[in-house]
């Protein structure tokens, strides 16, 4: 499978991040490779479906980055997982934003997030609608209502992206 795509590399890798690199809304990889440069494999493969990415930042009683965070995004009927991890691999470092791929669905309906501090934060599908709106980004920040806080924001924190 590798070899068509062009993705097989026959260097001495140690590590592998995924992460949105050129910012399509699609997630690349990267391979670490030791004493070699990195190999970036940009995803340039036609786009399915929509794709929402979270990003958390946690207040007084979680970390600034909410790793530890469990992230549950519920579309077209179908509740997925994510958390925010830190050292996600050997060598390596994948984002700290969660990516959730939404396929056929239209909307997210819901988004429930465990933060660090024990908090469980619901999010309606609505208010994380108005706050995105067409093109605009919003922070999801700990014990906050994403709406709030998009007006407030000035740097994006979650890409919605459309096929």
């Amino acid at each position: 499978m590798a070899r068509p795509t062009g993705s097989d590399c026959v260097k001495d890798s140690r590590g592998v991040a995924v992460a949105d690199f050129d910012g399509d809304g699609r997630l690349d990889l990267v391979i670490n490779n030791n004493n070699e440069t990195p190999v970036l494999y940009l995803n340039n493969l036609r786009r399915t479906g929509k794709g929402v990415e979270l990003k958390l930042v946690g207040g007084p009683g979680s970390n600034r980055d909410a790793v530890g965070a469990c992230v549950r995004l519920t579309a077209g009927g179908k509740t997925m997982t994510r958390y925010v991890e830190a050292g996600s691999g050997y060598a390596s470092q994948s984002m700290l934003p969660v990516h959730f791929g939404l396929g056929a669905a239209e909307a997210v309906e819901s988004v429930e997030v465990c933060w660090p501090s024990g908090l469980v934060q619901r999010i309606a599908g609505e208010s994380l609608r108005a706050a995105s709106g067409a093109g605009r980004v919003v922070r999801i920040e700990e014990g906050r209502d994403p709406s709030a806080v998009a007006s407030a924001s000035a740097r994006p924190a979650v890409n919605i992206s459309a096929p």
